[in-house]
């Protein structure tokens, strides 16, 4: 996916999930095929449309059921993105 500004959506996504929640993610990139920052940049806009950021950002950070008790961050930094993706879909669609 193309990013027009990958520095200000990555801010926007510590703003969101927080610094150490990118960071994880950022260290994760040398091991991974997919982009996981990429990955839950996805993932915040499937959340924006149906919660405010405080919320997307607690999503991010706390365990999942559908991600095995790992949080989205967790998964994403092993390469789970199809995963989260399904789990945030599931968890927005859920909230409205």
């Amino acid at each position: 996916m193309y990013r027009d500004d990958p520095l200000e959506q990555e801010q926007e996504l510590r703003d969101v999930a927080g610094d150490d929640a990118v960071d994880v993610l950022i260290a994760a990139r040398r091991e991974l095929e997919d982009d996981p920052v990429e990955a839950a940049l996805d993932a915040l806009r499937v959340l924006q449309g149906w919660v405010d950021d405080d919320a997307a950002g607690a999503w991010f950070t706390s365990s999942q059921r559908r991600l095995d008790g790992q949080t989205p961050i967790e998964a994403l930094a092993e390469g789970a993105t199809d995963d989260v993706l399904d789990a945030a879909r599931r968890w927005a669609a859920a909230q409205g």
